[in-house]
């Protein structure tokens, strides 16, 4: 069973919080286009990543975080 720790921060450390993870999920997201495609129209920067399926795990999982957090201010 998972272990869930609540946070109280303010709504704008929240949004900073956000930004953070979606610019690490935007990279692994270019990464996995990098291993694709040999280039990336998303970025320049790429991550050390041998498969482009490991890429996109890597990014659905930053992107899981990014929804729950959004959804938990929505219910706010």
């Amino acid at each position: 069973m998972e272990e869930f720790v609540t946070l109280r921060l303010p709504r704008g450390d929240v949004g900073q919080i956000i930004d953070g993870l979606t610019q690490r999920m935007i990279v692994w997201k270019t990464t996995a286009e990098f291993l694709e495609t040999g280039y990336s129209q998303l970025g320049d920067f790429i991550e050390e990543c041998s498969k482009p399926e490991e890429a996109h795990f890597i990014a659905e999982y930053y992107q899981n975080i990014i929804d729950l957090i959004k959804k938990q201010l929505e219910n706010q």
